[in-house]
């Protein structure tokens, strides 16, 4: 029997092609070729004497190009720490505008606030010189692709048909791409329309192509404009939903309901686990004591007790509060060589390293990466790191505190794979985009979390995005919905956690699909906290031979206490243990130092959005996490709430 199917299949990732492959297993005939989107857009470009900018490269090149006097208007400060954190919105502004394939000329023309199109003229000067700065270097940046690109022609020549299975927001750039390889060969879509994905329907009807308004299900032949077939069918999702008081209990009954599943015959390998927020993947970590969870994405290395150190310094060095100083001791650092520590001294990258040297074990540092006893997991990981950053910081003299940033942020980017051999696959809702599963179990369900707050950028607002043709928040959010209801859609049993700690809100999202508001249950805690039953602590009352009151000199506080607790007495001024700090005062500490650090990195905010996510990266940074700490970061967010809108 001939084989039918295309020479190319792209599919969104790695995970729906091993999904495809899973579902071909027995089947006859020569499998065709399959790729991931991210590939096939990357091997169809062709940059001729250019080599890609790093991402330090991109930040050194436009602080570079940001040296002109116009450019004080965006009140950016260029120094390299501070301009590390402020290059970010100019890239993000830069790349949405090439990919989109939106001229900066264009955006002068919406009907803003008077200094708008002379800001766009500052970004456009900013623009040129950057991409001056990288011609010199051999360099090309992303925002510069889509104007100097060539087709690779040589790779489409060893297929004849290519068939896509579209799960995201294409846009226009990647369409152009495949408008340019239907020129070239037979290329057909595949893609499900819900009324969720309507932006992405728009831009196919840009093209010449007539799409049915009805959901369901399209087989697209781009290279002759029209529909090849469509299967009507409506969105149908069908799901249990619980509500739990506490936010931790969703782990207690995330537990539950995966149990539920294999006791009903559905294999573990086939049961998916999503967690909207990824703050909660170490929360399942920690009570994952069976290792029954596989974590997709790894695990932070940055939470390793030598990176964390290396945070730690940081920290201290930025604050220099006695808190961080007194976390340093702890973990083992030798309180004369932190004090030999100069964050201000300057010198080359492996002065800096040598600096290092001595900080305490597992310090990632290059000696203690090549020492023979390394994990080799690590070292697979953390060789190319130190390679590449020398590579591309030699000849460079920074201050140490400007060394130990650039070395954090890189080391990051590490992720370990998890190798413990769980079988619940534990994931975030992109990385579903083109599976399917037997069970799945989504936590976190409420108002703000699902879809994810997609906070204005720092320079276009709703209605620029709409004149310039850009995707606005809502078309964001409407992508998010869509990639959810594809995963429902698909999972033959299904299971929604959200939680109402502290008032909050199912998401309204829930409606939209359908589903009834959640059952209200208690969660199996006992999954999380076992206990032996029957074996409690004894704690006999303490008891003073011989109490004298009259050789005590009494004072006011210290009668108080006797009449108010006498075990607080014995406690205070018969033992005289300590009493722990008030817990007011460590907070209002901890407050001081987060707003100390967010108004450093940023004089202002435009939206609610960037200053929320500021500050939930800060807390993040400032406190390990752990249940507790998890906890006091959700409940300060929430009663910043009033300060975030003020501001």
């Amino acid at each position: 029997m001939p084989n039918t199917e295309p020479d190319l299949i792209v599919y969104p990732g790695s995970r729906a092609i091993r999904e495809a492959l899973r579902q071909r297993m027995g089947r006859e005939g020569l499998l065709p070729r399959m790729m991931r989107m991210d590939e096939f857009e990357r091997r169809l470009v062709l940059l001729p004497g250019k080599r890609m900018a790093d991402e330090v490269q991109r930040v050194f090149a436009l602080r570079e190009a940001s040296d002109f006097k116009d450019f004080e208007r965006f009140h950016t400060r260029r120094e390299l720490i501070r301009f590390f954190s402020g290059s970010k919105d100019f890239f993000r502004f830069f790349e949405e505008l090439a990919l989109e394939k939106v001229p900066l000329e264009r955006l002068a023309e919406a009907d803003t606030y008077a200094e708008y199109a002379e800001h766009i003229e500052i970004l456009a000067q900013l623009r040129e010189r950057y991409r001056r700065i990288l011609e010199r270097e051999g360099l090309i940046d992303p925002i510069f692709v889509p104007e100097e690109y060539e087709l690779n022609r040589a790779f489409l020549t060893s297929f004849e048909e290519v068939e896509i299975h579209l799960e995201g927001y294409p846009g226009r750039f990647e369409l152009e791409l495949l408008e340019r390889v239907a020129k070239e060969k037979r290329l057909f879509i595949r893609l499900r329309s819900t009324r969720f994905n309507r932006k992405v329907l728009e831009r196919f009807t840009e093209m010449g192509v007539e799409l049915p308004e009805e959901e369901g299900e399209l087989h697209i032949a781009l290279h002759e404009r029209r529909v090849v077939s469509f299967e009507l069918r409506s969105l149908r999702i069908e799901g249990r939903v619980l509500a739990l008081p506490e936010r931790s209990d969703q782990v207690a009954q995330a537990f539950a309901e995966i149990q539920a599943m294999v006791d009903e015959g559905i294999d573990p390998e086939r049961i998916a686990l999503i967690l909207p927020d990824e703050g909660m993947a170490e929360v399942f970590r920690r009570y994952d004591r069976l290792h029954n969870l596989n974590f997709a994405k790894g695990f932070d290395y940055s939470l390793r007790r030598g990176p964390f150190l290396l945070r730690a310094l940081w920290e201290y060095w930025r604050s220099r509060e006695a808190a961080q100083r007194e976390l340093l001791l702890s973990l083992g650092v030798e309180e004369e060589r932190l004090d030999a520590l100069s964050p201000e001294r300057r010198g080359s990258l492996e002065e800096f390293f040598a600096e290092l040297e001595g900080l305490g074990q597992k310090v990632p540092t290059p000696t203690w990466i090549g020492d023979p006893a390394f994990d080799e997991e690590l070292r697979a990981k953390l060789s190319p790191i130190l390679h590449r950053f020398r590579r591309l910081f030699a000849g460079r003299t920074l201050r140490n505190l400007e060394w130990l940033r650039l070395w954090n942020d890189a080391l990051g980017e590490v992720r370990l794979d998890d190798v413990r051999g769980g079988k619940v696959t534990v994931m975030g809702v992109l990385e579903t985009r083109g599976m399917e599963f037997d069970g799945v179990v989504i936590v976190d369900f409420n108002e703000g979390v699902v879809p994810a707050l997609s906070g204005k950028d720092r320079f276009l607002d709703s209605r620029v995005r709409r004149f310039a043709g850009l995707p606005t928040r809502r078309d964001r959010e409407s992508l998010q919905k869509h990639y959810y209801a594809r995963l429902m859609e698909r999972s033959g049993r299904l299971s929604i956690l959200y939680t109402e700690a502290e008032n909050r809100l199912p998401s309204r999202f829930l409606y939209e699909l359908g589903l009834p508001e959640g059952e209200r249950i208690s969660a199996p805690r006992s999954l999380l906290y076992p206990q032996e039953e029957g074996r409690e602590l004894e704690r006999p009352d303490p008891r003073v031979e011989g109490f004298d009151p009259r050789r005590l000199t009494w004072s006011p506080a210290m009668l108080s206490t006797w009449l108010q607790c006498r075990r607080r007495f014995y406690y205070r001024y018969i033992e005289k243990l300590p009493e722990k700090e008030e817990e007011g005062l460590q907070e209002g500490r901890f407050l001081h130092a987060l707003l100390q650090r967010l108004y450093e990195e940023r004089s202002h905010f435009e939206d609610e959005a960037a200053m929320r996510g500021a500050l939930e990266r800060l807390m993040g940074e400032m406190l390990p996490s752990t249940p507790e700490n998890d906890y006091f970061r959700q409940l300060w967010i929430r009663r910043m709430e009033g300060f975030i809108e003020e501001e």
